[in-house]
């Protein structure tokens, strides 16, 4: 936050967007949000955000072994099969968005996932993709932190 301090509504607003998207209690657990914005941001090859967000996945309860277990292969990881088919689709949507469709969806609400999560989880990706472009091109470093 310290990097957009120099323009303060921008700051405000990301500050209210990662609140709102990512510490809210909402429709997805804490937990699955750590999961989606780590995958991205390996996804994106954001090593500042990937470092910080699989920590807060044990923070939001998960081992430490099973956080680096979903980032290294979230397909092979102690995970359900629900939020395994939950990180394929984000996985699709970080890579090629335009290519996800209605399949993609009733697929996941197959697993259980509602309208909402599904919703929820999307925004997460953009939200991290976002991120991770300007943190990487603003030089952010976790050495450096």
């Amino acid at each position: 936050m310290k990097a957009l301090s120099p323009w303060p509504d921008v700051l405000e607003l990301y500050a209210k967007r990662i609140g709102l998207i990512m510490l809210s209690e909402t429709l997805l657990t804490r937990a699955v949000k750590e999961m989606i914005a780590a995958l991205v941001s390996r996804i994106n090859e954001c090593s500042y955000c990937l470092t910080y967000h699989e920590s807060f996945m044990v923070d939001a309860g998960l081992s430490s072994p099973d956080a680096e277990a979903i980032v290294a292969d979230y397909q092979t990881a102690a995970i359900s099969d629900a939020e395994k088919k939950l990180l394929a689709y984000v996985e699709k949507v970080t890579r090629h968005a335009y290519k996800t469709t209605d399949t993609d969806v009733d697929g996941l609400k197959g697993c259980g996932w509602s309208e909402g999560q599904i919703l929820e989880a999307t925004l997460v990706v953009g939200l991290f993709s976002d991120i991770n472009r300007w943190v990487d091109a603003l030089g952010f470093r976790y050495e450096d932190d």
